[in-house]
């Protein structure tokens, strides 16, 4: 006799499954017997660039990943990594609770093997000749040896794809710039780029996945120029100096960008798992430590870079009018009271 929960067992016994086999990867990762190769690290970095803007896992992500590995990542380690994704798609198209953590879970995955160098693939040892004498006669047994790895040719696809990808991210980006995001289609960066717009599609997988290369490649810019070396702050005059200008420069980039950032801004179940996010908070946890001893850095970091989220900056420039130059001073007082009359924290 059927009963009521008979319908969803295949769906629980398919998550079962996936969560396995993603214990049993992470697991081998950790502890060497399972290295990506090169190909599997470059799903990996494609999969991570597609999150960046939303800290998870998308469906056209993964599609995109497994378009790019084709059937030739079905042979790779024995196919586990290529074969979890095509696993993790269908959770992803229609996740419950469990399934997106089960997808956070694997974008964890993805980021630290985006880590790592890819491991080295070594070619198999020749078979054995049946017999010498026929070294110079019948070779009809004896295997062929393979083509060196084209390792110039590859780097120059790599320049290539990079400066495709810039090239179209720079169509893109004019067009934000001059028409607004509305006007920011496939088709559109296609012709402002001169490129067909299976090329656009086949780089990005749809519009959501081009604004957040968009966001990556501004987020890149902003981390290089404002965040390296915030760490090697040495005393809380410079802690002070360096959080101040932290602040300054994300508001003014986000009033440059606006519609990019609420674009691309996450849902609430994910917006303080993603990437940059959780570098913000590490460097301002960071340098309000040194700027505040006795302060619990690490609580009150969050309600410092609650100061800086696109909604509430774009709530408060355009829904009340607040200038730049007034949202600037707000955060600039805002740490110097956090730094000065900081208190003991209680655990």
């Amino acid at each position: 006799m059927s009963t009521t929960h008979e319908p969803d067992r295949p769906q629980h016994s398919h998550l079962d499954s996936v969560q396995e086999q993603l214990k049993a990867l992470i697991r081998d990762f950790r502890h060497g017997a399972w290295q990506p190769t090169a190909l599997e690290h470059r799903l990996a970095e494609l999969l991570a660039h597609s999150a960046a803007g939303t800290g998870s896992l998308s469906a056209a992500a993964i599609r995109a990943a497994l378009w790019e590995g084709s059937m030739a990542a079905v042979h790779e380690n024995g196919g586990r990594f290529i074969t979890l994704l095509a696993d993790l798609l269908p959770l992803i198209e229609k996740p419950d609770a469990t399934a997106l953590h089960t997808a956070g879970l694997g974008l964890d995955l993805v980021e630290t093997i985006t880590q790592t160098e890819p491991h080295p693939r070594t070619a198999p040892p020749p078979r054995a000749r049946p017999c010498p004498s026929r070294a110079d006669g019948d070779r009809s047994e004896v295997t062929p040896p393979r083509s060196p790895r084209p390792t110039q040719d590859g780097r120059r696809m790599r320049v290539d794809a990079a400066r495709n990808h810039a090239r179209l991210l720079n169509a893109a980006a004019l067009i934000l710039r001059e028409r607004g995001l509305q006007h920011l289609t496939m088709e559109a960066v296609a012709t402002a780029a001169g490129v067909g717009k299976g090329t656009v599609f086949r780089r990005f997988g749809d519009r959501t996945g081009l604004l957040q290369a968009l966001l990556q490649r501004s987020e890149d810019a902003f981390q290089a120029a404002h965040l390296n070396g915030l760490d090697q702050a040495d005393s809380r005059a410079k802690a002070i100096e360096q959080l101040h200008a932290f602040g300054v420069t994300a508001i003014r980039r986000y009033a440059e960008e606006m519609e990019l950032q609420l674009a691309a801004e996450p849902s609430p179940h994910q917006r303080h798992r993603r990437a940059p996010r959780r570098t913000y908070h590490e460097r301002v946890s960071i340098l309000l430590s040194l700027a505040a001893p006795e302060a619990d850095a690490e609580l009150l970091s969050h309600a410092l870079l609650g100061y800086l989220e696109p909604a509430l900056l774009w709530h408060l420039s355009d829904q009340c009018n607040v200038p730049l130059q007034r949202l600037e001073s707000g955060w600039l007082e805002l740490v110097s009271r956090l730094t000065q009359e900081a208190r003991p924290h209680t655990t």
